[in-house]
């Protein structure tokens, strides 16, 4: 499995955990956002392309919508992994620190 895939398989469980709460508790605004995402993401088959759905995810905090305590939870979650995912892509190991 390349790296891409892996974190797919990593990150979309914990997308559809946060998709199911949003469905479960009626916020249909955060659950359009985060279904457009989760198409998005099972849908990567390159680095780029990952990256560009991380980059739609750091706009979770300017969509406007309040979401409830267990969503925030979820979201940070799904936010922490895809801020180290891309760390990790973006480190030059070239040159170590």
């Amino acid at each position: 499995m390349n790296a891409v895939e892996s974190v797919k398989s990593d990150l979309l469980p914990k997308v559809g955990d946060l998709l199911t709460h949003l469905l479960d508790t009626e916020q249909a605004d955060a659950a359009n956002f985060f279904s457009k995402v989760f198409h998005d993401l099972n849908d990567v088959t390159g680095e780029e392309q990952l990256l560009e759905v991380f980059i739609e995810l750091s706009t979770t905090a300017f969509l406007g919508i309040d979401f409830d305590n267990a969503a925030l939870a979820l979201i940070d979650d799904v936010l922490l992994h895809a801020e180290q995912v891309a760390a990790t892509f973006s480190a030059d190991t070239a040159q170590p620190q």
